[in-house]
This record gives structure tokens, C-alpha cells and sequence, in this order.
């Protein structure tokens, strides 16, 4: 699975050329040390505007779309471990229902509600 082709999954589920390549973030489920998740990077400035990610799980064939609204998460700086102006923030497969930034210098913070849909494949 590629970022096209998971973009071409979601928009006709949502019947909607919603998603596009620069609107969208993908990520593929990769190992960090003992654990397995999805890797976002996230430009501080980003939150200030809608986003979009979709994170694909291999093993499951399942496509989760997540979407952020505008200003949705206020103080994204003080959410999540930040690098250069970018929020690094990896998400454990662990639990993907609870969908929580696992990585050290973060709160913990659940993408649960950010959670739009999933698509099987």
C-alpha cells in the first residue's frame, strides 16, 4: 500500500475528492524499539489549518483516516515532544482503538477523536 492508493481508498469511501497528495499525510505501521506505530511529523504551523493523515496497518488491511481540525489542538508545542518547529509523535499499534502518542517528552495525548474512519482492503 502507497500513499496514492490510500488516498484513492478513503475519497471513494468518502465519495468526496477530499484527500489529495499535499493535503495528507501517510504512514505505514514501522517497529520503535519494543513497540510498532505509525511515525507523524507534524510542522507546528500545520495545526493552525485542517490536516489529514492516514495510517495504514499491512497485517490488518486497514486504513485509518484521522483529521485535525483547525485550532483544534491548542498548544500543540506543549502536547507533544517537538523537533525544529515539528511535533514528532509516534502512535502505538498497540492499541490502535486508543490511538496515543507514545513517545517520551509528550502527554500521552489519545487521536482517538481525530479518528474519521477506517477502511478494510
Amino acid at each position: 500500500m502507497n500513499k496514492s492508493e490510500a488516498i484513492q481508498i478513503a475519497n471513494d469511501s468518502l465519495q468526496v475528492k477530499l484527500l489529495n497528495d499535499s493535503n495528507t499525510q501517510f504512514s505505514q505501521v514501522v517497529r520503535y524499539v519494543a513497540d510498532e506505530g505509525w511515525w507523524l511529523n507534524i510542522p507546528l504551523v500545520n495545526f493552525k489549518k485542517e490536516c489529514h493523515f492516514l495510517i495504514c496497518n499491512e497485517k490488518a488491511k486497514i486504513i485509518r483516516l484521522l483529521t485535525i481540525k483547525p485550532n483544534n489542538i491548542l498548544s500543540p508545542a506543549t502536547k507533544f515532544r517537538v523537533k525544529d518547529g515539528v511535533a514528532d509523535i509516534f502512535i502505538s499499534a498497540a492499541n490502535a482503538k486508543k490511538l496515543i502518542d507514545v513517545l517520551q517528552g509528550g502527554t500521552k495525548y489519545s487521536f482517538h477523536k481525530h479518528l474519521v474512519d477506517e477502511y478494510r482492503y
